[in-house]
């Protein structure tokens, strides 16, 4: 009898070690995986999946959406190269992600165009902010290859009511931003909607 139970245990315990190891490192590779859907690889800021499901966990959150978009962003890849924009693309992101508060997102829209949510924020106070933004990046100074690469944005604004979805003010933002971008770049405009 003591010789059995011996007999499992030492089966046990091996056998146990190895199916605890196999989880943890199925645990990792699940984290692995959905940090690859929750974060874009070229910016390490939200994608846009991850955007929309933070914001459909709280629709009825207060505040501002923001689209922005570099201006100029194929003459950029067309002078400099397309590393030279992936480099752009970056310093945008990593000054657009530096300059919210932690309860805000930002994620990379598609292409060179980020979507922004400023939680809580009244149009005035989003108004402010965009333009910081914008501001901030105007005055970045990026060297590639010893070149020097002037890079604006235009910015399109939304407040999103606690009753509207994230994608109808996304939508207002996004006509804002045209609007901006027709109107001469490296402007902030908010929608007349709302």
């Amino acid at each position: 009898m003591f010789k059995s139970s011996l007999i499992a245990l030492c089966c046990a315990v091996p056998t146990t070690w190895i199916l605890w190891n196999e989880m943890r490192k199925n645990e990792e590779l699940l984290g692995e995986l959905q940090g690859l859907v929750d974060r874009d690889r070229l910016t390490d800021i939200a994608t846009r999946d991850y955007f929309f499901s933070r914001m459909s966990a709280n629709p009825d959150a207060y505040g501002v959406s923001l689209m922005v978009d570099i201006d100029n962003f194929k003459s950029i890849n067309d002078t400099f190269g397309h590393f030279a924009g992936d480099k752009v693309i970056r310093e945008v992101a990593t000054t657009l992600a530096a300059n919210i508060r932690p309860d805000d997102i930002v994620c990379r829209f598609g292409g060179e165009e980020f979507a922004l949510f400023l939680h809580q924020h009244h149009q005035d106070e989003g108004l402010e902010v965009a333009e910081s933004l914008r501001q901030l990046v105007e005055a970045m100074s990026l060297n590639y290859e010893g070149q020097i690469i002037e890079v604006t944005v235009s910015i399109g604004g939304s407040l999103k009511q606690r009753i509207e979805t994230i994608e109808t003010a996304i939508k207002e933002a996004d006509v804002a931003l045209y609007r901006a971008k027709n109107g001469g770049r490296n402007q902030t405009i908010f929608s007349t909607v709302g």
